[in-house]
């Protein structure tokens, strides 16, 4: 590793997720575009790992990647840089006046500035006897690997939570042979991003993959047999057998290090729009932080908080973050899903559908007053950043309706629009 400079100011990034791993492209672009370095960093990790991408972890346990190739940055990738990168100890203190930082194994890192990126945590569920083995909450390659290992010898499993990453855990660990049943409190799967009719779609795809469901539904306790998890109770009554379970509902920031140390924030540590945090020299960005009242979990958002951040940091810009509103965009396990805005009409509200139940293809336009506030696409997604722009944009639609919503190619070909003419 490189020896550190003296003369240079101290940069500490506590936490090496995606946005951390981010954040350092976009430093040292920088650097690199001034020709000039700008800070001494230090990258400090509670996992053993480099940065890798989290969101590839589903298909690491479907066993379409490895584990190694979802390792964006290794260690020697940092030593390359001349970055110190310590891992495997979280920080567990911050003293604000003396300005440093200490890891759980008691090693005392010194910053100029200081920025927080601990990222989140999987929300646990209020069901008893969550602490059994074989019980995963479903977040980081040690989780991965844990579950993977348990499959292989189990019949059954249980998977908590009917978004995105449970139903890529219940597709992931279908492919190991096993029973699996996942259990989701709302009436249907994706309820954030589709809706009642997009969802039963989504539910038939996923039973032909061999997954059982029980919808509107939830864990009231797991059944242990010589410490690990055996079988799960609903609170319908409903009794389940599962050999391995997990729970996939959501997210929780990693505020603790930043609000118990001093830092403003209600949910979350909170930042202005610069990420600039309550403190001086401390910065935070990603999961773990609030934005006027926001919180994030999405990946565009905390690409353009890295980009602010880095900006400030190096250049001294102020470049503000907003929270713009975005579209999403995400495959399930080979089914395409496209939503933005609104996914349920309102009253006074239109909504335009067609739908090929055959095909498995569902489109809904949500119209107010001629605009659209509301796009659930299924199976075809091809107009999807076609019908966002029109929202963003506000445009009324009015007129177009009858060939929009057919897709954007229908829409602008003359010829098809004298045919339905």
């Amino acid at each position: 590793m490189s020896a550190h400079s003296t003369s240079l100011p101290s940069l500490v990034i506590v936490g090496n997720g995606m946005v951390a791993g981010r954040l350092l492209d976009e430093l040292l672009e920088r650097q690199n575009r001034d020709g000039a370095k700008h800070y001494e960093i230090t990258v400090i990790g509670a996992e053993p790992h480099g940065s890798y991408n989290r969101i590839m972890l589903s298909s690491v346990l479907a066993k379409d990647t490895s584990v190694k190739a979802i390792v964006q940055k290794d260690h020697d990738w940092y030593q390359s840089k001349g970055i110190r990168f310590i891992s495997g100890s979280p920080v567990t203190a911050i003293e604000r006046e003396a300005k440093w930082v200490e890891t759980a194994c008691g090693q005392r890192v010194s910053y100029d500035e200081l920025v927080l990126a601990t990222g989140s945590r999987a929300a646990r569920i209020p069901a008893e006897n969550l602490d059994l083995n074989n019980i995963f909450l479903f977040r980081t390659i040690a989780d991965t690997e844990g579950m993977m290992q348990v499959a292989a010898g189990a019949s059954s499993a249980v998977v908590v939570g009917g978004g995105l990453l449970g139903l890529e855990a219940a597709y992931g660990l279908a492919k190991f042979g096993i029973k699996v049943t996942l259990v989701h409190r709302s009436g249907w799967l994706l309820n954030r991003q589709l809706d009642k009719q997009a969802g039963a779609m989504l539910k038939t795809v996923m039973q032909d993959m061999g997954i059982e469901f029980c919808l509107g539904d939830e864990i009231a306790s797991f059944r242990e047999q010589n410490g690990s998890v055996c079988g799960a109770r609903l609170k319908s009554g409903r009794e389940l057998r599962a050999e391995l379970a997990v729970v996939a509902t959501g997210i929780t920031p990693n505020a603790e290090l930043g609000l118990e140390h001093g830092l403003n924030g209600q949910r979350a540590i909170d930042v202005d729009d610069f990420m600039q945090s309550s403190a001086a020299n401390i910065s935070a960005l990603g999961e773990c932080i609030e934005h006027r009242g926001a919180t994030f979990g999405l990946v565009d958002p905390l690409w353009r908080q890295a980009e602010t951040l880095a900006a400030r940091l190096v250049n001294r810009e102020l470049v503000p973050f907003e929270n713009q509103a975005i579209a999403t965009k995400l495959k399930v396990s080979g089914v395409q899903v496209f939503s933005a805005g609104q996914v349920q009409e309102q009253a006074g509200q239109r909504a335009v559908v067609i739908e090929d139940k055959q095909a498995r293809i569902y489109r809904k336009l949500i119209i107010d007053q001629g605009r659209i506030v509301g796009v659930v696409l299924f199976g075809d997604v091809r107009s999807g950043a076609h019908y966002f722009d029109l929202m963003q944009a506000g445009k009324n639609v009015s007129a177009d309706l009858p060939q929009l919503i057919f897709g954007q190619e229908f829409a602008e070909s003359p010829g098809d629009k004298e045919l339905a003419a």
